[in-house]
């Protein structure tokens, strides 16, 4: 049985360099793999989609998110494009190719569940989605960014959160639906 080298002896040849030798080996070829797997989104060029209102509404602005559509097929999930969709909810809609940025009616608290349904080879898939406080999210987010300075950014950020939260002017929310991926097996 030989061993491996150690305390600053020069290995043999042939010898066993230790328990994680085998990964050293796969190393080379995992790296592509994985590369592979960090795509690159596609690139969206067109204007963002307009909705059709088919009633009136009472909209207190607009609101937008990002529609993408996958092909599972493989491994390693790869972006579509030109793919054909609709958005719709109660009293609009609207029609686009994804990859694309929907434009939606911000009705404050009462902005409805709507959907995204997506074709491709004669399969349909139908995402619902449910209308989010915008405006909430992005100071939610504001806390989680304070996290990475420490317990001092947690504190301080939470603190400023807080008041955001309550000094607000509600009616000035944006609501709005959560960015969309949608993956074809």
């Amino acid at each position: 049985m030989t061993l491996p080298a150690r305390y600053g002896r020069a290995p043999l040849r042939g010898v066993n360099k230790g328990p994680n030798m085998h990964i050293r080996r796969a190393l080379p070829l995992l790296a592509p793999l994985a590369l592979a797997a960090c795509t690159v989104p596609a690139q969206i060029d067109q204007a963002p989609v307009p909705y059709t209102a088919l009633k009136p509404l009472n909209e207190v602005g607009t609101s937008s998110f990002s529609v993408r559509v996958m092909n599972g097929a493989s491994r390693i999930p790869k972006e579509m494009t030109g793919i054909p969709c609709t958005f719709g909810g109660d009293g609009f809609v609207s029609s686009f190719t994804a990859p694309a940025i929907v434009t939606a009616p911000n009705m404050g608290a009462r902005t409805p569940a709507a959907s995204v349904k997506c074709s491709f080879e004669g399969r349909t898939q139908t995402r619902a989605l449910q209308a989010q406080n915008k405006t909430l999210g992005d100071i939610t987010g504001t806390v989680s960014a304070g996290a990475n300075a420490g317990v001092v950014g947690v504190l301080v950020g939470g603190a400023v959160a807080a008041a955001q939260t309550v000094t607000r002017d509600k009616t000035a929310d944006v609501w709005g639906y959560p960015d969309v991926t949608i993956t074809f097996d």
